[in-house]
């Protein structure tokens, strides 16, 4: 590559990047429709030449991962006779740059991992490759918007979509990601949006008040001003047949593969179902202007005494979204050791509450409240201290506690 070319690409790299510090990211997600077989037969061929580029790559990284390593058109895979060669056909040279790069990723989060000192093993191997990045728009896939088609690069004929309609007008559509599952094939959009126009629609809808949200079992979400947001979506008498059924088939017969589609397709079902009220809960909480919750460690209740509800309600994706919602709506995390159930958020006073006393009733005021709202409130107060002070304020939203150097070195 020549120096000019070099130059190019860095100044080019660094106007997108003054770019996106303006910019919010969204992900649109659209499927693909009316596929024949012969479609499905060429898009089951491009997830199995990535399997088995990544399996390749994978069995051998210190000399398999190298600057050459896209460049790969033949490999060799285990079957149950031997190895054999395989040709990569379908898969595109940008498609395997996708999946190196991923490896790469992969190798790196575990080495960062090492470093903090925790148990590392090695990168495993893939049974099933269920997304294929696309890296650039308008050479690894195009749309076009007027007859609802989307061209994949590697495959001639052009795919219907249903769901452009999502995709704003003012938005800048960069990289893809063509994902299989038990339902069709998909293809999730990474878009671009104006930050001014997305705070703007935001703004409009907000409540000048803040919340403190408690996270619960009983009620997963208790907020500051006495409302209770509770959700169950259990596992479905079809998902307990279909494993029921599953078990009685003999492994890798048609039946087996057949039955195992299915019970795929009904996790897949409960899993929206869950996505969806997810989505209600955090589009309702952008309302408030301000959210601050505490840093409760859920997978501590999971692997304990209340594994099932944690897992029915999905109550750690909250979490997760509020954590992602922090770059538009200031979002506070308090301490996961703040004694906020212990403590009256009337006086102030703190004492010892039993798990199951569900009623405060405060020693010092005798004032009587619930106990979850009561927590709630706690947090609420502890988020606005910490706002109040510069200092503090200018920590990332879940930096927990911090020392005194770490305050002066904050602000700047």
């Amino acid at each position: 590559m020549s120096k000019l070319k070099q130059t190019k690409i860095r100044e080019t790299l660094k106007a997108t990047k003054e770019k996106r510090k303006h910019q919010v990211a969204r992900v649109y997600q659209l499927k693909l429709q009316n596929l024949s077989k012969k479609d499905e037969e060429k898009l089951n061929r491009l997830f199995l030449e990535a399997k088995w580029l990544y399996n390749y790559i994978v069995a051998d990284t210190e000399n398999r991962l190298n600057g050459n390593a896209w460049k790969l058109k033949e490999v060799e895979i285990k079957t149950p006779e031997g190895f054999e060669k395989r040709e990569i056909r379908t898969l595109s040279s940008q498609m395997r740059q996708g999946i190196v790069e991923r490896i790469k990723h992969s190798l790196k989060a575990l080495r960062r991992a090492k470093e903090k000192g925790r148990k590392v093993g090695k990168l495993l191997f893939k049974s099933d490759v269920r997304s294929i990045p696309l890296k650039q728009y308008g050479i690894t896939y195009k749309i076009s918007g007027d007859r609802n088609r989307v061209k994949i690069q590697g495959i001639k004929r052009k795919f219907r979509v249903l769901g452009l309609h999502q995709l704003p007008k003012e938005c800048e559509i960069a990289n893809g990601l063509l994902v299989k599952k038990p339902s069709g094939y998909y293809l999730n959009i990474t878009c671009y949006l104006p930050r001014k126009e997305v705070l703007k629609e935001i703004r409009e809808k907000q409540v000048n008040q803040p919340v403190g949200i408690d996270l619960g079992i009983k009620h997963q979400l208790t907020l500051s001003t006495g409302e209770k947001i509770s959700w169950y979506v259990p596992e479905t008498q079809r998902l307990k047949k279909l494993q029921r059924e599953l078990s009685r088939r003999v492994k890798g017969s048609k039946n087996y593969l057949k039955t195992k589609q299915k019970l795929q397709k009904e996790w897949e079902y409960i899993q929206n179902r869950r996505k969806e009220i997810q989505n209600k809960v955090i589009s309702y909480l952008k309302r408030f202007s301000l959210i601050a919750v505490q840093d409760d460690c859920i997978k501590s209740w999971h692997e304990g005494l209340f594994g099932k509800q944690v897992q029915n309600t999905g109550i750690g994706g909250i979490t997760a979204r509020l954590k992602r919602l922090a770059t538009l709506i200031p979002v506070f995390f308090v301490d996961r050791y703040e004694p906020t159930t212990q403590v009256c958020s009337f006086c102030g006073h703190r004492q010892k509450v039993r798990l199951s006393e569900r009623t405060f009733k405060c020693q010092n005021c005798g004032r009587k409240i619930d106990r979850d709202v009561n927590s709630a409130r706690n947090i609420l107060k502890i988020a606005m201290k910490r706002l109040a002070d510069p200092m503090k304020s200018a920590l990332p939203v879940d930096c927990g506690e911090v020392t005194p150097v770490e305050w002066s070195i904050a602000p700047r």
